[in-house]
């Protein structure tokens, strides 16, 4: 018999929230893949870090205001209500955000996280709640049980300060909010409008994202052209490390994700954990975008620099004709593997910036390029 979660009314609530989950999460498991990485970073634990000080009554509005939207089948806005007041306590919150979470519904499907507020809400007596987490958990893993326990082990409610005011918007935080509702939204008029009016492109919000973010993760390819046709800045980055390309790659908008590489996104860029957009695509199911991704190279002009260099340094024989076939290929793997990077035999540019190092490194081949641009022979490489 699998072992349960635990009683919910024994389980200790102590310590700064999910902070056990980050640090696994970051390891990428397997059975986690993206999905349930940006599910998570992104919507809970920024949540956690900003949402702090809002008073009891505002919890129990934020439950209503997120029943009259899942009634209204808008999940992504009951999601947002019912997270805030879930993470301030109010059990029934936590119950809907628990469903969400196993249902996938305005957010990306995350069970272990969907266990861990089934239990919150069956501590407070919501009886239906731990039915409910009980039969989800039947069917998790050794790994995805042990890292359900911790998170209901470290979570720690918002805390809530009575009486607080509430604080008026000034005209820049409605211009703001405004800004970043219409790119969530696709609204294209309202973010010409605004663009026209000298708005920051490259504003961030609360938790460190762009309008173009924002619409690409919604799939809203005209909005996103819009912004990068007007200067948006391609490659900025949230504090995790996402960049709108890969927000494009999770959404699977392969017309999207094209564009923006021919925009000029740096496709090798990486977030905090060394992973980039080809890998997103592939670990959210985007065959397609993963598979165009896999053909990019560079222009044959900085492949040619490539394998001058390469036969400079003895990983390729032959002659530089900026055209890559198996044995370029393969000196790129060799290269790849010397130098600890992932052996795709692509000439890329980070390969191409390792290589100018490794010959900023060594004055033997600095002065080989200067007598002889590593034409080595007259044998073609291919």
């Amino acid at each position: 018999m699998r072992p349960e979660l635990g009683d919910p009314g024994n389980i200790p609530v102590t310590g700064m929230l999910f902070a056990e989950y980050i640090t696994v999460l970051l390891m990428r498991k397997p059975i986690f893949g993206l999905l349930p990485f940006v599910g998570t970073i992104v919507f809970i634990v920024l949540f956690v870090l900003v949402l702090g000080g809002i008073n009891p009554r505002v919890a129990f509005a934020d439950f209503a205001e997120g029943q009259k939207a899942f009634d209204a089948e808008d999940f992504s806005t009951a999601f947002r209500y019912w997270h805030t007041s879930a993470d301030q306590g109010e059990a029934k919150s936590q119950l809907e955000l628990a469903r969400l979470y196993r249902d996938g519904k305005g957010t990306n499907q995350d069970k272990v996280v969907a266990s861990l507020y089934f239990t919150l809400a069956a501590q407070q007596q919501i009886k239906i709640a731990a039915d409910e987490q009980q039969n989800l958990v039947e069917e998790f893993s050794e790994e995805e049980l042990a890292l359900a326990q911790k998170l209901v082990a470290s979570w720690e409610p918002i805390d809530v300060k009575s009486g607080t005011e509430k604080t008026e918007l000034t005209a820049q935080d409605k211009k703001a909010l405004r800004w970043f509702k219409a790119a969530e939204k696709g609204t294209v008029k309202t973010i010409k409008e605004m663009i026209a009016g000298g708005f920051d492109l490259n504003k961030r919000d609360k938790d460190g994202w762009t309008a173009l973010m924002l619409a690409a993760l919604n799939n809203h390819r005209v909005t996103s052209k819009t912004l990068i046709e007007a200067g948006a800045d391609l490659n900025i980055a949230d504090p995790l490390g996402m960049t709108a390309l890969m927000a494009a790659s999770v959404a699977g908008n392969k017309p999207l994700v094209a564009f923006m590489v021919k925009s000029g996104a740096d496709i090798e860029q990486e977030d905090t954990v060394g992973e980039t957009a080809e890998y997103m695509a592939e670990q959210a199911g985007h065959v397609t975008i993963a598979r165009y991704f896999s053909t990019l190279e560079l222009p044959e002009d900085q492949i040619k620099e490539a394998q001058q260099i390469l036969i400079a340094l003895g990983y390729l024989e032959g002659s530089a004709d900026g055209k890559t076939g198996p044995k370029t290929s393969e000196a790129v793997k060799k290269f790849q593997k010397d130098s600890g990077q992932k052996q795709t035999g692509l000439v890329r540019k980070l390969l191409l910036d390792t290589l100018e190092d490794k010959v900023a490194d060594e004055p033997s081949l600095q002065a080989d390029k200067t007598e002889n641009p590593f034409e080595a022979a007259s044998i073609t490489t291919e």
